[in-house]
């Protein structure tokens, strides 16, 4: 009976196992055949136009705001800080006092040149006086040549002496006028850096700062190939060209700028080129050093072709988009972009304006394969509406 059974067993798996061979095989066919079947059935791609379209050139960039003006106050005479005349961080006008340095010495001493002066001029008169008598005495012959030469080299000196005695004086009221040390430039003023009661001269550094608001400058720096292709298609060069700054909160600053500089060499550290733009700033929204977005808008629109960037591939020969053709084939075609403006590839080579381009379902998509173009979902709705 045991033996009956066994055989039983081995049959019923027998039969098992020949069974599931039998299921994978017609699997394969089926799946093999419904594989086939895909492969002859078209890809569904969307087209999208080749567009023809004015557009302006731009370049943008990070740069940093800098002051026209940045100008350390420092004393110009050595003495005691007697009194400062402005509200740190307030405007100041050129010529606006700030500080005062003690003035006693210097008015002493501008009191002693004067006193030299009147002394030099009078020895000056006096001189004068000896060389006329002089003069007549040598005409008379009642005195030698040498004694008119003496009154003439006296007369000579007192002359030299009476203008030392000026230059002494001018320089005086120059040092006495440095006690009062005046705003160079019109601007926004820092914090006193050097308070009252302090002893400074010219070597002590900065008492305060100031930096100039309006106008005020962007600097940036672009890459030497971007300005390159900038410079090539405008007509004039890039200076004066539009300026546009976007802040750090993200908003546009409201003053369009000018491109006033340009510099004389490209950096070969970096290979950019350093720019800068000039912004009127008449509330001190722009602030030395803060940074911002920076875009240069070309003057003159120049004619392109455009094509959506989903639509180009990379190849090994180069940029590529595929065309449909009357059998409804999908036709590869090369072509010569130079860059891109809002999202598409400008086109130069390869294509014309008007032709259609496989834009999506391109990764199904083979050479000289069947394609099958649907409408685009936008353009389906838009068909639905209409229609009710």
């Amino acid at each position: 009976m045991s033996k009956n059974k066994n055989k039983k067993i081995l049959t019923i798996i027998v039969a098992i196992v020949f069974i599931a061979m039998f299921v994978m095989a017609a699997k394969r066919i089926i799946i093999s055949k419904w594989s086939a079947e895909s492969n002859k059935r078209p890809v569904g791609v969307e087209m999208a136009a080749v567009e023809e379209r004015e557009i302006y050139d731009k370049l943008s960039s990070t740069g940093r705001i800098e002051a026209k003006y940045s100008v350390d106050v420092v004393a110009r005479v050595q003495g005691w800080i007697k009194k400062s005349y402005f509200t740190e961080g307030a405007y100041v006008n050129k010529g606006n006092l700030l500080f005062l340095i003690e003035p006693d010495n210097y008015e002493i001493a501008v009191n002693q040149a004067k006193a030299d002066l009147q002394k030099a001029q009078a020895d000056y008169v006096n001189a004068e006086k000896d060389l006329k008598r002089a003069q007549e005495l040598v005409k008379l012959d009642y005195v030698s040549k040498s004694y008119y030469d003496q009154a003439l080299s006296k007369r000579d000196m007192a002359k030299a002496s009476v203008a030392a005695a000026k230059a002494a004086l001018s320089n005086a009221n120059l040092n006495l006028s440095y006690t009062r040390v005046v705003a160079p430039v019109t601007g926004k003023v820092g914090k006193i850096l050097i308070t009252e009661g302090n002893l400074v001269d010219p070597s002590a550094g900065a008492l305060t700062k100031i930096v100039s608001t309006t106008p005020i400058y962007a600097y940036f720096n672009v890459k030497s190939e971007d300005y390159l292709n900038f410079q090539k298609h405008e007509d004039k060069q890039l200076k004066n060209s539009m300026v546009e700054l976007t802040l750090a909160d993200g908003s546009i600053y409201p003053y369009k700028g000018k491109v006033e500089f340009v510099n004389n060499e490209v950096d070969p550290s970096v290979g950019t080129i350093g720019l800068r733009a000039t912004f009127d700033n008449p509330n001190s929204i722009l602030v030395p050093s803060d940074y911002v977005d920076v875009t240069i808008t070309s003057q003159n629109p120049r004619k392109v072709l455009l094509v959506p960037q989903e639509a180009v591939q990379e190849s090994k020969d180069g940029m590529l988009v595929y065309t449909v053709d009357d059998e409804s084939k999908a036709i590869p075609v090369i072509i010569k972009t130079d860059g891109q403006y809002d999202g598409q590839w400008i086109v130069t080579e390869g294509l014309n304006a008007g032709d259609k381009v496989i834009s999506k379902g391109l990764l199904s998509v083979k050479p000289q394969a069947k394609v099958a173009v649907v409408e685009p979902k936008e353009q389906n709705n838009k068909n639905n509406d209409e229609t009710k």
